[in-house]
């Protein structure tokens, strides 16, 4: 790849929001949001245009749940660092994730969420890839 003008915040960040959005997944799973995060940030379609970097792509308001105001694993993102093994293996994620060429694991997806709900945004769309306790989107009605 090209210069992708990561910097240590944007890594960090990244990590954090794999942390707190899929901590208790297997390690494909980490990588299959970390896919999502990296989709979105060089993304050119819609409102993911807008982000330039890959922490505005974690940190765009009301898109992963775990940076929500009250979300109880905004708490846990913000406590975690490199001591702890889980953040490790989330920071591994999407280090690995960025020097892949191919989305092999959600297809391009761009939005995913857990299996235990419903959202209104995903009525009628066909999932793309399942990992863990996730559902993942490449294309969604109306897009």
């Amino acid at each position: 790849m090209t210069n992708l003008g990561l910097v240590s915040g944007d890594l960090d960040i990244a990590a954090r929001t794999v942390f707190g959005e899929a901590r208790g997944e297997s390690y494909e799973g980490k990588k299959a949001v970390a896919w999502v995060l990296k989709n979105r940030w060089l993304s050119t379609r819609g409102q993911f245009a807008k982000d330039d970097t890959l922490a505005t792509a974690c940190l765009r308001h009301r898109q992963f749940s775990a940076w929500n105001a009250g979300d109880p694993n905004l708490g846990a993102m913000r406590k975690t660092g490199e001591w702890d093994r889980s953040y490790r293996d989330s920071l591994r994620a999407v280090l690995e994730v960025i020097d892949e060429l191919t989305d092999s694991l959600t297809f391009g997806s761009l939005w995913y969420h857990a299996q235990a709900v419903s959202p209104d945004w995903a009525v009628g769309a066909k999932p793309a890839a399942r990992h863990g306790t996730h559902v993942f989107y490449n294309e969604l009605p109306g897009e």
